[in-house]
């Protein structure tokens, strides 16, 4: 006798129905749908990026181009801060430049010994004027400077010790730097001795505290 197996076909061990064969392709969508959402939010966080960074470029760019408008406005007035401080420091620079020729010739005639008188005397705020050679010329001190203030004179002295005394005495005198002299007998109207002497100051004399007494000689060194 044949055996019957009464179990339903699909329920029976091994058996590959319709749940079996639809399981692995549910697997399938859900998978690929998985990846799609995924692939989405990937894309839709890129979209959002994009449009941030294009906000914020946006952004940027308006402010520097109100910086640019500032600065154009502001040029002006930056020109004229330049003009104002060149003009200032002119200024400074002139200032720097004044000196006090009268208290210098005061100081000098003070100095002067007796019997001294002068012919001439010139003043000069750059360069030194330079006494003329004679038969018999001695020399003291440094050259002139050629952009110092100087005082050039000539003048008259009982002897030769005499004008090496106003020599040492002028050399003393507040803000001199260098002095030289030029000695010859009886020239230029002098029945002694005649001398060229040249005075050159460093440019930044200052005002005696005090006047010197008839006869007295300053002893501040330049």
């Amino acid at each position: 006798m044949r055996a019957i197996n009464l179990i339903p076909p699909e329920q029976r061990r091994g058996a590959g129905g319709v749940a079996g064969r639809t399981g692995g392709v549910v697997y399938v969508l859900v998978a690929t749908l998985l990846v799609i959402v995924a692939l989405g939010v990937v894309y839709v966080s890129a979209v959002h990026q994009a449009a941030t960074r294009k906000t914020t470029l946006a952004q940027v760019t308006a402010q520097a181009g109100a910086v640019s408008s500032q600065a154009a406005a502001l040029q002006p007035y930056v020109a004229f801060a330049s003009v104002s401080k060149q003009r200032i420091q002119g200024v400074a620079a002139l200032a720097e430049q004044r000196f006090d020729w009268p208290d210098a010739m005061a100081q000098l005639a003070l100095s002067l010994p007796s019997g001294v008188h002068l012919l001439s005397l010139a003043a000069a705020n750059g360069g030194g004027a330079t006494g003329a050679a004679g038969p018999t010329q001695t020399s003291s001190g440094p050259a002139v400077a050629v952009d110092a203030p100087s005082l050039s004179l000539t003048g008259c002295a009982p002897s030769q010790d005499v004008v090496a005394m106003t020599l040492s005495r002028l050399r003393q005198l507040r803000g001199v730097t260098g002095a030289s002299v030029s000695v010859y007998q009886k020239a230029g109207g002098c029945p002694a001795v005649n001398f060229n002497m040249t005075l050159s100051y460093n440019g930044t004399y200052a005002i005696p505290a005090g006047v010197l007494k008839a006869g007295a000689h300053s002893t501040v060194g330049g």
